[in-house]
């Protein structure tokens, strides 16, 4: 599933609990593999995205599920919720995320694998910060 702020805004709005989205990554995946997906379809990541991808993220030592190239896969957190632009902000450690569980309103963090070599791009997780 690929990263649109869009999705946080309504979720967020709903109240919505934790979902993973691991399995949707593995069919995916797997769709990619068996030719039922084009890569052009996964490897789309928006211009922001792979430029805190770049310069912001710290890369895994994990090779890129699509392109399999070591050290370009990085994981991004964003932040939506109350009194935050539409857009989200970008969280860049745990500490940075854990400060929004002290302040009042509803927020909801995003972590997205992201690849900066080839845009692979997918929805991991969605975390509600509360207290």
């Amino acid at each position: 599933m690929a990263f649109h702020p869009a999705i946080a805004a309504k979720d967020a709005a709903a109240g919505v609990g934790a979902v993973d989205y691991r399995l949707q990554r593995r069919r995916t995946l797997a769709d990619l593999k068996a030719g039922k997906v084009a890569p052009s379809e996964v490897c789309d990541a928006h211009p922001e995205l792979l430029r805190v991808a770049r310069n912001c993220a710290s890369p895994s030592a994990t090779a890129c599920p699509v392109c399999a190239v070591v050290g370009h896969l990085s994981v991004v957190h964003y932040v939506f919720g109350t009194r935050l632009p539409a857009s989200g902000k970008l969280a860049l450690s745990e500490e940075e995320l854990d400060r929004y569980l002290r302040l009042t309103g509803e927020f909801s963090a995003y972590q997205v694998e992201v690849c900066s070599e080839c845009g692979w791009n997918h929805l991991i997780r969605r975390i509600p910060l509360r207290p």
